[in-house]
């Protein structure tokens, strides 16, 4: 009897072993920065540097395996040596040689700015070192249709799918979001990505993007962000697909923000998850003070059949105080 009972307890011990190990394997954290602007003012360089510094020093304390840079990079001339473009990339290369990734996305300000074609010049070697480690990478081709350099690519990490549209519009002036949904467009790109990811847990989607895709219904904020046409059809897509969708993350509006999007019963759909720029702006109007500037640093945990995203914010000036939430907002998955 008490050999049976032994070999029981050490059946269970060597499965709860195993189940710990998939458990821990699948656990990892990311970050989010955004709004850069290197541009030629060198207070952007400085704030920029830190925030990297920071990134690489806490790697292994808080478990960051890539970093998101949600557009707004860097544009414009720097001297007749050197492009602010390569400056940021350079910067951001010093990641890679620490075992984290980065992940650039377009923003506006590059295309505004007239260097969209510099941007795919100098992230392009990025993008092919990207398609080397990450699974099931895909890019689409940079589109020359209409004149535009747009930039779509998707991969999986452990659990986690994470799709990167490019949803900047292309039209000058235009600070808002654009579907581009035309043959070699970003829509018909997101829209295939969505429908043939894989999906092996709920909430395991997440949307990169540069502007957060929500709209305010105010149409002086939403020049900002999205149309309620637009959204329209990205809630009408995306509602059959809510439970594999955790969240959007994006940048372009400098503070830390949260928005909720649904579908028309009010089912939630998705999470808008705003980070402030890495150079201290503060814009009204804003949920809550954020000490300047700030890193997002997600942590992502599995339990189940269901993958969660703890939300956190730090500001690398006062790396052991994480910025609080507002009053009455007590989830820790909202932000």
């Amino acid at each position: 009897m008490k050999v049976k009972t032994l070999k029981l307890i050490l059946f269970f011990s060597v499965i709860s072993m195993l189940l710990t190990s998939c458990y821990y394997d699948n656990r990892f954290s990311f970050a989010v920065i955004a709004d850069p602007h290197i541009n030629g003012d060198e207070d952007h360089v400085i704030k920029f540097q830190e925030t990297i510094d920071w990134i690489i020093e806490n790697k292994d304390s808080k478990g960051f395996e890539m970093v998101f840079v949600l557009g707004d990079i860097a544009w414009g001339e720097n001297d007749y040596r050197e492009r602010n473009l390569e400056i940021a990339s350079k910067m951001l290369n010093t990641l890679n040689d620490a075992g984290i990734p980065y992940i650039p996305v377009m923003g506006d300000n590059e295309f505004q700015a007239g260097c969209e074609i510099e941007y795919n010049d100098v992230f392009s070697k990025q993008y092919e070192y990207l398609s080397t480690i990450m699974t099931n990478w895909r890019k689409m081709p940079v589109s020359y249709a209409e004149d535009k350099f747009l930039q779509n690519f998707s991969f999986d990490y452990k659990d986690c799918h994470f799709v990167c549209p490019d949803f900047v519009s292309r039209e000058i002036g235009n600070e808002g979001g654009e579907l581009h949904d035309y043959s070699g467009g970003s829509w018909p790109f997101f829209q295939h990505d969505i429908e043939t990811c894989n999906k092996p847990l709920k909430e395991n989607i997440s949307i990169m993007t540069h502007q957060g895709m929500f709209s305010t219904g105010v149409q002086l904020a939403d020049k900002y962000h999205y149309s309620k046409e637009t959204m329209m059809k990205i809630q009408r897509f995306l509602c059959d697909y809510r439970e594999n969708i955790d969240a959007n993350y994006g940048g372009h509006l400098h503070q830390n923000w949260y928005w909720l999007v649904s579908c028309e019963l009010l089912n939630p759909i998705y999470h808008v998850r705003l980070t402030n720029d890495t150079w201290g702006s503060t814009q009204s109007p804003t949920e809550f003070v954020d000490n300047n500037f700030s890193i997002r640093w997600v942590r992502v945990d599995r339990i189940d059949q269901n993958m969660l995203f703890f939300q956190h914010f730090i500001n690398p000036n006062q790396p052991n105080a994480l910025v609080r939430q507002p009053e009455g907002m007590s989830d820790p998955f909202l932000f």
